[in-house]
């Protein structure tokens, strides 16, 4: 074990020195004086800057958009949102059909037979998909190019699994981004 040395003692004293030479120190009465006053001018001269306009002088105007950009400097926030939102406003013709949903067209569900006692007793609807070709036996026009294209049909049942009637759902045209 080391034994104890007495140079703490020497030390631990001259750290009370400091500690106390640091602690009786106060900063001049002119420094605080000097400072005051100095305060009291920049307040003054801001009074006077605020009533610069009341006393007739008259402030430069700005134009609309000089308004709305000295603005933007105050505010950088605003001034990226308000240019996301011209940019979303001039680029609402190639991104506004993407957003809104076209629906698919469909026909009305045309009466394949007659259902017995007049009732129409559906017992279930069955979804395939079918050539176009179809489409003519119900007299529905088809180009001549889209003969052999598919084309969904909606197929009502009755009880005993004899077909009722049968609608066309015609899936919306595929958009393409820029050229449509």
């Amino acid at each position: 074990m080391n034994p104890p040395s007495h140079d703490s003692d020497a030390t631990a004293t001259v750290w009370q020195q400091a500690r106390a030479a640091y602690r009786a120190e106060a900063p001049p009465d002119v420094l605080e004086a000097t400072l005051l006053a100095r305060f009291g001018e920049l307040r003054a001269q801001e009074r006077q800057a605020a009533a610069m306009p009341q006393q007739g002088i008259q402030p430069t105007t700005l134009s609309g958009w000089q308004r709305v950009l000295s603005l933007t400097r105050l505010h950088p926030a605003f001034a990226s949102a308000l240019s996301l939102c011209v940019l979303l406003a001039f680029a609402a013709p190639w991104w506004l059909p993407w957003i809104s949903a076209t629906p698919e067209s469909t026909t009305p569900f045309m009466l394949v037979a007659e259902p017995s006692g007049g009732q129409l007793n559906v017992a279930q609807m069955v979804r395939v998909s079918v050539s176009r070709e179809a489409m003519l036996d119900f007299g529905i026009p088809v180009p001549q190019q889209r003969l052999q294209e598919p084309v969904r049909a909606e197929m009502l049942l009755g009880q005993r699994g004899e077909l009722l009637a049968v609608r066309f759902v015609d899936p919306p045209a595929r958009k393409r981004f820029l050229f449509d």
